[in-house]
Formats: C-alpha cells, sequence, structure tokens
C-alpha cells in the first residue's frame, strides 16, 4: 500500500508541476520497486529425484553473437 500512495502522490507533484519527492535517477526510488524474488519449494517422495541435462547456443543478437546456457529438468524415479 505504501508504494502505491507514494506513486501517487509523485504522480500528483508531477500534474501539479511541483518538485517530485524522489528524481527519477535517484537511488531511492529503486528501493521502492524492488521485489524479493519468487522461490518454488518442490518437496518430491523419496524415489523421485530431478534429473538436467545443459547446453549453450549462440544466439544472434545486435550486439553481436552472444553464447548463452540452456537446461531442461524433469522428473525421474530413482
Amino acid at each position: 500500500m505504501r508504494i502505491v500512495m507514494t506513486g501517487c502522490v509523485l504522480g500528483l507533484a508531477a500534474l501539479i508541476g511541483g518538485p517530485p519527492a524522489l528524481a527519477q535517477d535517484s537511488p531511492d526510488r529503486a528501493k521502492l520497486h524492488r521485489r524479493a524474488p519468487l522461490r518454488v519449494v518442490v518437496t518430491p517422495s523419496g524415489r523421485l529425484y530431478r534429473q538436467c541435462t545443459d547446453w549453450h547456443v549462440i544466439e544472434h543478437r545486435a550486439a553481436g553473437d552472444t553464447v548463452v546456457p540452456r537446461f531442461h529438468c524433469w522428473w525421474a524415479v530413482r
């Protein structure tokens, strides 16, 4: 709720023409929108485990070709 209210106050100050409480490049502004990473904890039965394979691929990007990792995982029975 505090983040929403702060955003409304900043938007209102910009509409009225007053100076915003926080500058766009202020480090305090970055703290307002920071969230904790989402984590999902899965505890399967004792017979299952997660089997993974990984490889690298070349992606063609505007800045040039880039090697990026890829992986695929699945549940397997012991």
